[in-house]
């Protein structure tokens, strides 16, 4: 799997065109982390319904953001994990 870095040089923000390769561990590590972020925030969204929603709306509005943002980094490294999986794997 190639991860293409970026890096920040004065004014703008330059891609190279270097790679970074996972390792089959690194994989497993970036696959237990998304899971791990996503079992954790699935039940903070399921109290966030059954607690914030129902005592004071306004709270429950500002806590929504935050765990949809967590959500999709969960997914998102739940993703990478799995795609570096299957590329350590050929």
């Amino acid at each position: 799997m190639r991860l293409f870095v970026a890096s920040w040089s004065g004014l703008a923000l330059v891609h190279s065109l270097a790679f970074m390769r996972l390792g089959r561990r690194t994989a497993n590590l970036l696959l237990a982390a998304g899971l791990f972020t996503l079992f954790s925030w699935i039940t903070r969204a399921y109290t966030w319904y059954a607690n914030d929603l129902q005592d004071d709306p306004y709270l429950a509005l500002i806590h929504f953001p935050v765990i949809v943002i967590f959500l999709a980094i969960g997914g998102y490294l739940t993703y990478l994990g799995i795609r570096g999986r299957r590329a350590t794997r050929q």
